[in-house]
């Protein structure tokens, strides 16, 4: 089939609401916009369950958004699912859906699925997250079917595998090389980057910094990210006594995070789950070395300590800030790979 007849609908539950929006899904933005690069005449749209919080329809880097305006409201779950249909059944009227892909085990691939079997539509679905976790309610739409499953990472093949037997491919993110600011002397010794949420584990962090300033007395602390831990880590920064050494910055648009990226050491990930972990890819074409735990997408390698303990962490952040500062680029995912992955399975 040439692309000028295909019709990839995308669902999702969330959306960038403009083409200024860097913060949503960073790694699907930069997959969306080049498979719309990779397939010019192919026509493509999006459906997104929950946000942006806006009715309105609109053009995103070419491909027709479609803001259902779910608001996360459980309230609104059976109406946001019927118009989803409704959607679907115009579009695939107005022309053809050969692929719907979803994103999540979750709503959208339940909806997704039940839309695929009716109409016998090729159904790609990407799991994203904690979705792949046992006790997913939605993987049983997806069970003896013919959906192809893409995780992100051999450690998240493995949790989908271990936990609901199923297969899927792997299909890493990759970066959009465009987007990175020059590398900068650095100024950042140990950066953290990520949602204070109990899941990202920021007091073991803090207490790896804890051991790190008895032989770095003048070390330089920066963590990134908001979240509902807020106020207790800062009570344990207190207890610490790391004042002088943690920064917290926020929240920030990720042009600023990749800007301190830039002039950072250490990407200290204490993460207890991943999928992936978009970060690590970020981190390493920004020129930082990686301290995590064995989470996601990692890899064993000189740029990249991986460390389970905060004995461990200790130990490997020690070695990254007495060792030669000098600092390279790493990219360590190939963009036309994982699109030609993503092309094979809309073709197949």
């Amino acid at each position: 089939m040439s692309t000028q007849e295909q019709h990839i609908v995308f669902l999702t539950p969330m959306f960038p609401e403009s083409e200024a929006d860097s913060v949503s899904i960073p790694a699907l933005q930069v997959f969306l916009k080049t498979i719309r690069k990779a397939v010019p005449h192919c026509k493509m749209t999006a459906i997104s369950f929950q946000y942006p919080f806006t009715k309105k329809q609109y053009d995103w880097h070419g491909i027709d958004v479609i803001p259902l305006n779910g608001q996360t409201k459980r309230l609104k779950k059976l109406f946001v699912w019927n118009k989803a249909l409704r959607h679907l059944k115009k579009l695939h009227k107005q022309q053809a859906i050969t692929t719907i892909h979803s994103f999540w085990i979750g709503e959208c691939s339940s909806i997704g699925q039940r839309f695929a079997k009716k109409h016998v539509i090729n159904h790609v679905v990407t799991v994203m997250g904690q979705d792949a976790l046992a006790g997913n309610l939605h993987v049983k739409y997806l069970l003896d079917t013919n959906t192809k499953l893409v995780t992100l990472s051999e450690n998240h093949r493995n949790t989908l595998q271990q936990n609901y037997q199923l297969s899927s491919e792997i299909i890493p993110w990759y970066v959009d090389t465009t987007e990175y600011p020059e590398m900068q002397k650095n100024t950042i010794d140990v950066l953290a980057v990520g949602s204070l949420i109990d899941l990202k584990n920021y007091p073991l962090c803090i207490d790896v910094v804890s051991e790190l300033v008895k032989k770095h007395p003048k070390l330089t602390v920066n963590f990134i990210g908001g979240g509902p831990n807020l106020s207790q880590l800062n009570s344990l920064i207190e207890q610490k006594e790391l004042d002088k050494h943690i920064t917290f910055s926020g929240e920030m648009h990720r042009e600023k995070v990749l800007e301190h990226m830039a002039t950072a050491n250490i990407l200290l990930h204490t993460s207890s789950y991943e999928s992936f972990g978009y970060v690590y890819i970020e981190a390493l074409y920004s020129g930082m070395v990686i301290v995590s735990k064995n989470v996601g997408f990692t890899q064993n390698t000189s740029e990249w300590a991986i460390a389970n303990t905060k004995e461990e962490m200790v130990a490997a952040c020690n070695h990254f800030l007495t060792k030669d500062a000098s600092k390279k680029r790493v990219l360590v995912s190939s963009e036309k790979e994982s699109l030609t992955d993503y092309l094979k399975l809309y073709n197949g």
